[in-house]
C-alpha cells in the first residue's frame, strides 16, 4: 500500500515590526447560519449564572461549543461540522442532561489526549441540591462519561453552589489541578489537586482556606505572574472579596492581596490575562458593575490599576471578558459582555504599546446583540485565522459572532496550539506555558489558559496579530518544566502545533481519524505497553467489522509530521499522520472486530530519541473513496 502526500510550501518575506495602518474590526451575527438555535432557560433564580465552554472535543481541528442550558431544557453540545455550521450532538455524546448547570471549562485531566469537560451545577432540574457538579471524561472523541463522583469533584460543600472553574498545574507535576468557585458560600470555594486516579481537596493543606472562606467566588485563574514558572491563583469575587495568592513553589500559597494592590473594586466578576503593554509580564483585566480594573504588572507581585486612565473602565454591568487582537494590528484589545443589554469592545490605540489607550467601539463594529450576556469565549470556529466570539446570555439565545476581518494582505496572524507530547512534567495541551512571538524589535507574550473568563473558557491557543509582518522572526515556547522550544522565521497565516521535547518513552494519540464509524479501527497501546528500546510494543485495533475488510498497520519512522486532511478524497473529518522516511503495510486478517500487533523494537543507539507513527487502516476495495481504506487515529511513539 502506498500513497502520495502533497505538502504546501509557504513563502515568507522580511518582517516589519512597525505599527501598520490597521483595518477596522468588524463582526457579524452568524448564529442562525451556523445552525445554533438554542436559548438559555434557567430553572433557578440566580440570574447571573449562564455559561458554557469551547474546545476541540473530537480532535478534528475545529472548535466545538458546549452550552449549559440552565435546567428547563437539556444541555447542548454543538459539534463543529468544519463548514461554518454546527450540529447538536449532546444526545449521541451522552450529555443531553437537564440540570441547573451554570458554567463549564475544558482540560485533559487524565492526560489521554482528549479534552474533558468540567461543569458546575446547582442541582437537578427540579431543585437546588449540592453534589451535582459533572466531570465529563472524553471517551476518545465519541462521547462523554460523567466521572465526577469517582474522581471526587461532584461536590464542593453542603450548599448548592458552583460558578467558575479553572484547570491549571499549580504544583508542576504534569497534570491538571482544579479550582472551583462558590458565590453562595465561602466554604464552597475549593482547590483540588490531581493525584491521577482521583482529585484530593487541598483547600486547607495549601494554606488558602482562611482567605477562601471570605470569597464570594465567581472566577479563578492559574497564572505565573512573577516568572518562576509556578502559577499564582487570582480568585475573583463579589463584594470586595477577590484574592491574590502567591505560589510558594512547595504546594502552598500565601495571600498577597493587600500588598499586590489588587481587589480594587467591590464587585469584580470576570477576568482575562494578557501582556497588554509588551513588557514581558502578564497583566490582568477584571470586569465589575461599575469601574473595570486593568491591573498592570509591575513585578514582584505588585500591580497598578490603570483601567480608568486607559479608557477600559466602563462596560456597564460587566461579566465575561476576553483579550484578543480583533484586527491583527499587533495590539491586544478587550471585549466584555454585559448585563446592560449591550456588548463592549475596547480597541487598543496605544502608541507606543506602553502608553495604554483604548477606544470603545462595540456598536460600531457590529456587536449589536442586546442579550444580557454572562459568559464570553473567543474561538476561531471557521479556522480563518481571526478570533470569533461566543456570548452565553442569561435567559436568552446563545450568540455566535464571526470576525469579518477582510483578507487584504495587509494584516497577518499566527495561531499556536501546544502538545505536551512525551514530556512528563508538562500538563496536557501545554496549559500554563508561555508563548512568545518576536517580530522585529517587539515581543508579544501569550499564555495557554484553561480557566474560565466568567463561567466559560476560550480556545486553548496562543493567537498573534502580526500587522504587516509576513513571518515571526523568533517563536519561543517556555514550557512549565523549564524546557524551551524555539522556531525561527515562522511563516504567518497558519495554525500550527508545537510539541514539547520528549523526556520519557511513550505513545500519543494524534491526528483525528474516523474512529467510531462502522468498520474503522481505533488504535491504542495495550495496557501497560510502552515503546522502548529493546522491548516489544503491543497495540490493539478495535472497531472493525467482523468478517469485513482486512486490517493493516501502517508503520512510519519520522521526526515530526503534521496530520494531513483526507477530505479532498471523500473522507471528510479524517486525518492521517504520514511518515517522512519509510512506510510499510503489515497485513493481518480481521478477527472478531479486533486486531493485535506486537512490534519488536531494536536496541540500536541510533533509535534513541527517534519517533515513529502507527496508523491502523481497514482495506476495502469497495469503499466509496479512491483509496479504498478507512483510517483510524494514529499513535506517535517516542523512543527514549
Amino acid at each position: 500500500m502506498s500513497r502520495t502526500l502533497l505538502a504546501a510550501t509557504v513563502s515568507a518575506s522580511i518582517s516589519c515590526a512597525s505599527l501598520v495602518v490597521a483595518q477596522s474590526p468588524a463582526f457579524s451575527d452568524r448564529t442562525a447560519q451556523a445552525g445554533i438555535t438554542h436559548s438559555h432557560q434557567p430553572a433557578y433564580a440566580a440570574g447571573f449564572a449562564a455559561g458554557g465552554a469551547v474546545g476541540d472535543f473530537n480532535r478534528d481541528g475545529f472548535q466545538d461549543i458546549y452550552l449549559a442550558s440552565g435546567g428547563v431544557q437539556r444541555d447542548r453540545l454543538y459539534i463543529n461540522n468544519g463548514d461554518g455550521t454546527f450540529s447538536n450532538r449532546a444526545t449521541q455524546w451522552g450529555i443531553a442532561t437537564r440540570h441547573r448547570g451554570t458554567g463549564g471549562v475544558v482540560g485533559d485531566f487524565d492526560g489521554d489526549g482528549w479534552l474533558d469537560l468540567f461543569v458546575t451545577s446547582l442541582g437537578p432540574s427540579g431543585n437546588d441540591q449540592p453534589g451535582n457538579h459533572k466531570l465529563y471524561h472524553n471517551d476518545h472523541g465519541t462521547g462523554f462519561t460523567d466521572v465526577a463522583v469517582a474522581m471526587g469533584v461532584n461536590s464542593t460543600g453542603a450548599v448548592a453552589d458552583g460558578w467558575g472553574g479553572a484547570f491549571g498545574d499549580y504544583d508542576l507535576d504534569g497534570d491538571l489541578d482544579l479550582a472551583v468557585c462558590g458565590w453562595r458560600s465561602g466554604s464552597t470555594n475549593r482547590l483540588f489537586r490531581n493525584d491521577g486516579t482521583t482529585f484530593t481537596d487541598v483547600t486547607v493543606s495549601s494554606g488558602i482556606a482562611p482567605s477562601l472562606t471570605s470569597i464570594s467566588g465567581f472566577s479563578a485563574k492559574f497564572v505565573d505572574l512573577n516568572g518562576d514558572r509556578y502559577p499564582e491563583i487570582v480568585w475573583i469575587g463579589d463584594f470586595g472579596t477577590s484574592k491574590y495568592f502567591r505560589n510558594n513553589g512547595n504546594g502552598t500559597f500565601t495571600d498577597r492581596t493587600a500588598n499586590s494592590n489588587t481587589a480594587d473594586d467591590g464587585t469584580e466578576m470576570g477576568i482575562t490575562i494578557t501582556d497588554i503593554d509588551e513588557d514581558g509580564r502578564l497583566d490582568f483585566y477584571v470586569t465589575t458593575i461599575g469601574s473595570n480594573n486593568l491591573y498592570r504588572n509591575l513585578g514582584a507581585h505588585t500591580f497598578s490599576n490603570v483601567g480608568m486612565a486607559a479608557g477600559v473602565d466602563n462596560s456597564g454591568w460587566g461579566w465575561g471578558t476576553v483579550a484578543i487582537d480583533m484586527n491583527h494590528d499587533m495590539l491586544v484589545d478587550f471585549v466584555a459582555t454585559s448585563q446592560s443589554s449591550r456588548q463592549y469592545a475596547f480597541r487598543n490605540t496605544s502608541n507606543p504599546p506602553s502608553n495604554l489607550s483604548f477606544s470603545e467601539v462595540g456598536l460600531t463594529i457590529g456587536l449589536t446583540s442586546t442579550v444580557s450576556g454572562r459568559g464570553l469565549s473567543n474561538i476561531d470556529y471557521d479556522n480563518d485565522g481571526d478570533q470569533d466570539l461566543v456570548i452565553f446570555p442569561s435567559n436568552g439565545p446563545l450568540t455566535l459572532y464571526r470576525n469579518d476581518l477582510a483578507s487584504t494582505g495587509q494584516t497577518h496572524w499566527l495561531r499556536v496550539f501546544l502538545d505536551n507530547g512525551c514530556a512528563s512534567g508538562i500538563a496536557p495541551d501545554g496549559v500554563g506555558s508561555i508563548v512568545e512571538a518576536t517580530v522585529g524589535s517587539r515581543t508579544f507574550v501569550r499564555m495557554i489558559d484553561a480557566a474560565d473568563n466568567y463561567l466559560s473558557n476560550s480556545e486553548l491557543s496562543a493567537h498573534f496579530g502580526l500587522g504587516g509582518a509576513t513571518q515571526v522572526d523568533t517563536l519561543r515556547v517556555l514550557w512549565p518544566d523549564g524546557q524551551i522550544s524555539t522556531r525561527t522565521n515562522v511563516p504567518a497565516n497558519q495554525t500550527m502545533t508545537i510539541r514539547a521535547p520528549s523526556t520519557v518513552a511513550c505513545s500519543i494519540s494524534v491526528g483525528a481519524g474516523c474512529d467510531g464509524a462502522t468498520g474503522v479501527p481505533r488504535i491504542e497501546p495495550q495496557s501497560g505497553s510502552v515503546p522502548g528500546l529493546g522491548t516489544t510494543f503491543a497495540v490493539d485495533a478495535t472497531g472493525l467489522d467482523a468478517g469485513g475488510a482486512a486490517a493493516a498497520l501502517l508503520f512510519a519512522f519520522d521526526r515530526f509530521s503534521p496530520s494531513v486532511d483526507l477530505a479532498p478524497i471523500g473522507m471528510a473529518g479524517c486525518r492521517i499522520v504520514p511518515g517522512t522516511v519509510a512506510s510499510q503495510a503489515l497485513g493481518l486478517a480481521n478477527v472478531g472486530g479486533a486486531a493485535t500487533w506486537s512490534l519488536p523494537i531494536g536496541n540500536s543507539p541510533g533509535l534513541a530519541g527517534r519517533a515513529f507513527h502507527l496508523q491502523a487502516v481497514a482495506i476495502d476495495p469497495g469503499a466509496p473513496n479512491s483509496m479504498g481504506i478507512a483510517l483510524s487515529n494514529a499513535l506517535r511513539c517516542v523512543l527514549n
